[in-house]
């Protein structure tokens, strides 16, 4: 009888572990080959890409491979993601969208250095972080985000 039950528990764990959603997607999202991942990723509009990269840096370990693809949008999402670098109300996300405008940077899909008022947000955004672990995450990507780079072909 205890066995069964510790089963029946251990099932519905299982099942309420897999039922979970993040950004309205199942965990096993996040289970995917990369590939498989990222073309499933791509299917999605811009917020709710928002919201399963979100949580997939809250993962252990972190989702880092989904600033990729919001990377290489470029210019089509800076203004949106700007936006939400201007709610953003902790550390974590903060770092997060800092580290998908540093794969812009790195990707050349969009000259960050050249758009002054983003790096006054990030500027103003990253001095209001309040944890020092955080705040080393975020000042090892600005150096990408503060050169122009070699890749970044803007007319």
């Amino acid at each position: 009888m205890q066995i069964a039950s510790r089963t029946t528990v251990c099932v519905g764990m299982m099942l309420l572990l897999f039922s979970c959603t993040c950004g309205g997607v199942p965990n096993e999202f996040f289970l995917l080959p990369a590939e498989q991942r990222d073309a499933e990723f791509q299917k999605y509009d811009f917020d709710t890409q928002y919201k399963i990269y979100i949580c997939g840096q809250k993962r252990e370990p972190p989702m880092f491979g989904l600033a990729s693809p919001l990377a290489r949008e470029g210019g089509r999402i800076v203004p949106l993601l700007k936006a939400k670098l201007e709610s953003a109300d902790d550390d974590s996300t903060v770092q997060a969208i800092v580290y998908v405008f540093a794969e812009m940077n790195v990707r050349g899909t969009y000259d960050l250095a050249a758009d002054k008022s983003l790096m006054e947000e990030l500027r103003l955004k990253v001095s209001r972080v309040k944890d020092p672990a955080w705040q080393n995450m975020i000042e090892e990507n600005l150096p990408k985000i503060r050169e122009k780079s070699p890749t970044t072909s803007m007319p």
